[in-house]
């Protein structure tokens, strides 16, 4: 039974199968870099947003924009997510609830 498993500790971290999990005692931080940082939000001419079961900040930065796969998305997300973190219920741009109003910079777009 446990020749099925290759299991091997590394710095910290258990491969059990392919999957990598912190051991109790270890934090995995992933890094993000969300550029600048912004001393307080800045007011906007955006539009608001409230979101819906299912939506995420990419998700509403996409829709916004009108195409999931323009390079435009990133940096737009990133805005996204500067402006709407403190005004978070849960200050976390990665857990947002329905019903929560997200504000939307305005959107610059090139001729």
């Amino acid at each position: 039974m446990w020749r099925s498993f290759l299991i091997a500790g590394l710095a910290g971290l258990l491969t059990v199968t392919g999957v990598a999990a912190a051991a109790p005692d270890h934090g995995v931080g992933i890094p993000v870099d969300l550029g600048p940082p912004m001393s307080s939000p800045q007011p906007s001419q955006g539009t608001h947003v409230v979101v819906e079961r299912g939506d995420h900040l990419w998700k509403i930065s996409a829709r916004h924009l009108g195409d999931e796969r323009s390079a435009e998305v990133a940096p737009y997300w990133r805005q996204v997510v500067v402006l709407n973190t403190p005004r978070l219920r849960s200050g976390n741009p990665d857990l947002i609830y329905p019903g929560e109003e997200i504000e939307l910079p305005p959107v610059e777009r090139r001729p």
